[in-house]
């Protein structure tokens, strides 16, 4: 890029206000719009290993959305020191987050400030997201901002990470906080009622002392519920208390809609028939983990997957189920889904794990998928998957495969239809199993990841270091990396075929074939073929040095050429061809079928009259073979003959003497 503070079309970092801050968990520059310089932007850096929520982007388009910060553009660019990253523009925040505006000591909320200054105009943002069909998933302190005192909260970026996966635990329901971090997937609105249910406690508990998120919350959320956990020992209103019941209670569905609580008043209301947690007399042991509610047990074969098995075999399980928690219709269902699990896998390892996972739904239909000790939901696959091979999580990544290889998410997600389209998401799931079973360099792990993220940026080392997340900013990032690059080797690796493959059309695909390899004639010809198309259909202009790159990886064999004076030529056309950047220009000399062909029949023809001319110099050899013995067959007679005529001569001599 020739500003290196540019991004986008008509943004750019403002190097006038301070540099760098952190907003949303994100670090984020000051930036200015050139169209309109008194503007406060600021543009979000994403984390390489955590994309950005590309549908979500999408479908807010730079419709403002009342109290919460949108987007207004994205691309690549650098930051300060130099490092390409991918930004994310939008409106500066109106003043400090929650978390940074408590005061010291911290100043607690009244109850009254907590639903007109927090309540209202969040639930009106999130009522605003719902009807574009996005939720947030990233409503806690340091994501909410406001001017001052009184002044109405603002919701922060929640669209620069995947949902939920910067989220702290105890601002999550606890079927989301139990899962990897990046796979919690999008949720539901409820799941943002949660959250924001969560913030309002914090708010009037006085914020940062409130809670220090122990280890321990989880599992108290757990046993006693999620209110009497979050505000144990607290002095809350009646009316608060039953507005905070509400938002968090343990069903989603049993919570407020953003709409209903846009009238806090009309949302109290509601009342609800719920039956309290039936509670064991005594707990069952399961690894370091004492459970004494069926909720409990489920999450423990999550965390406990080798002692959960234990006790699944030996039948304690069923016993604690049937004698001490008494509930006999709930060891009948956890029978049936172990004999299911049996029944469908014949691997040991896999049907344990099948075992464990349905298990766990029979305990507690809102828990996520579990398989191997992870939890994620299905739509946060691809997320997750990610932030697995960033951090070279080799075996989180193959258990992550492995849900899609052997079709596991369909099967837990017939069983828990809540958050899931079953019939959409089993057409997902054969298209995610074909690319990850794919051939070549364009399949694989990498091929998966690429497609199920489409704003994740190419983890190619070719690139040298350059933000390229869509596929019409390869070339030019190559063009670049070219004064760099080793051009001994072709500028395309497995990340860089993967990357195309999931970001090409499928006319595109079929026009280049399948790269196996980068050895063989036909496969350098693919990798040439592959970058003239691009080069075509993404960006006609000259690529001289990415051309020149070509070249030197030696694609093209000039051996093919049998006639020196033809390759010298052929040779001359691809330099002149890469020195003028035109990459089809190389591809059609390099597979010139008709000049091939030409070559290839002058070949023939000399070698034909290479035959003739070796026959004719035997024959020659031959015939003067037959010379040399007639010549010395004449030479012998000639000298017999002389022989015998000087005796002749020698006679006549003697009878003529005297």
């Amino acid at each position: 890029m020739d500003d290196p503070a540019a991004i986008a079309t008509y943004y750019q970092l403002d190097s006038s206000r301070p540099a760098v801050m952190t907003v949303g968990g994100l670090r984020a520059y000051a930036a200015l719009d050139r169209r309109d310089p008194a503007r406060r932007l600021i543009a979000l850096q994403s984390r390489p290993e955590l994309p950005p929520r590309s549908r979500t982007l999408m479908r807010l388009g730079a419709a403002p959305v009342p109290h919460a910060l949108t987007p207004l553009d994205q691309g690549p660019g650098r930051d300060p020191a130099g490092q390409e990253g991918w930004f994310i523009l939008c409106v500066a925040p109106p003043g400090p987050a929650l978390s940074a505006s408590m005061g010291t000591p911290p100043r607690p909320w009244s109850e009254t400030e907590a639903i007109q200054a927090l309540l209202k105009p969040a639930a009106t943002a999130l009522h605003a997201l719902a009807q574009r069909g996005v939720t947030h998933r990233a409503i806690r302190p340091d994501n909410l901002f406001r001017s001052g005192p009184g002044e109405p909260v603002t919701l922060g970026p929640f669209w620069a990470a995947p949902p939920a996966s910067l989220q702290p635990n105890v601002f999550e329901p606890p079927y989301v906080a139990m899962c990897l971090p990046a796979g919690r997937g999008e949720g539901t609105a409820a799941d943002d009622v949660y959250a924001l249910g969560a913030v309002l406690l914090w708010c009037v508990l006085g914020g940062p002392p409130a809670w220090s998120e122990p280890s321990g919350l989880l599992w108290r959320k757990l046993a006693l519920g999620s209110l009497p956990a979050l505000a144990a020992g607290s002095t809350l209103s009646t009316a608060f208390q039953e507005l905070l019941r509400l938002m968090l209670a343990e069903d989603p569905d049993h919570r407020p809609t953003p709409e209903l609580l846009m009238a806090p008043d009309q949302a109290r209301s509601r009342r609800l028939a719920t039956r309290p947690t039936p509670r064991a007399t005594r707990p069952l042991q399961v690894g370091n983990v004492a459970c004494s509610t069926a909720r409990e047990l489920a999450h423990a074969l999550c965390v406990q997957p080798e002692a959960g098995m234990a006790l699944i075999r030996s039948g304690a399980m069923d016993g604690w189920l049937r004698r001490v928690l008494g509930d006999g219709q709930l060891a009948v269902l956890a029978e049936k889904m172990i004999a299911s699990a049996a029944d469908a896998e014949t691997d040991e390892q896999r049907r344990n794990a099948g075992i464990l996972m349905r298990v766990a739904w029979a305990l507690d239909p809102l828990i996520p998928l579990i398989w191997r000790g992870i939890a994620l939901f299905p739509d946060g696959l691809g997320s997750a998957l990610a932030a697995a091979q960033a951090a070279g999580q080799a075996v989180v990544c193959a258990n992550l495969e492995e849900l899609v290889m052997f079709d596991v998410i369909t099967f837990w997600s017939a069983l828990q239809t809540k958050r899931t389209d079953l019939d959409a998401l089993r057409q997902e799931t054969r298209d995610w199993r074909a690319w990850l079973v794919a051939r070549g360099a364009m399949g694989g792990a990498k091929r998966l990841s690429y497609a199920l993220n489409p704003l994740l940026t190419c983890g190619s080392a070719l690139l040298a270091g350059r933000a390229v997340a869509r596929l019409a900013d390869l070339l030019p990032a190559l063009e670049l990396s070219a004064a760099v690059a080793d051009r001994k080797r072709p500028p395309v690796d497995a990340h860089v075929a993967a990357f195309v493959a999931a970001r090409a059309d499928a006319t595109l695909l079929a026009d280049i074939g399948q790269l196996e390899g980068f050895t063989t004639l036909p496969e350098r010809i693919s990798v040439l073929r592959l970058f003239a198309r691009l080069q075509s259909r993404l960006h006609p202009a000259p690529l001289p040095a990415l051309a020149a790159w070509l070249l030197e990886s030696r694609l093209v064999d000039l051996e093919q050429w049998r006639n020196l004076h033809t390759r010298k030529s052929v040779g001359a056309k691809l330099a002149e061809a890469a020195s003028a950047g035109q990459i089809g220009t190389m591809l059609n000399i390099a597979q010139d079928e008709f000049a091939l062909a030409a070559d290839r029949a002058g070949a023939a023809a000399a070698a034909g009259r290479a035959v003739a001319i070796a026959e004719e110099l035997a024959a020659l050899a031959a015939g003067s073979s037959r010379r040399q013995d007639n010549a010395e067959r004449l030479a012998y007679d000639v000298a017999a003959g002389a022989g015998l005529l000087a005796l002749l001569l020698a006679a006549v001599t003697l009878g003529l003497g005297p």
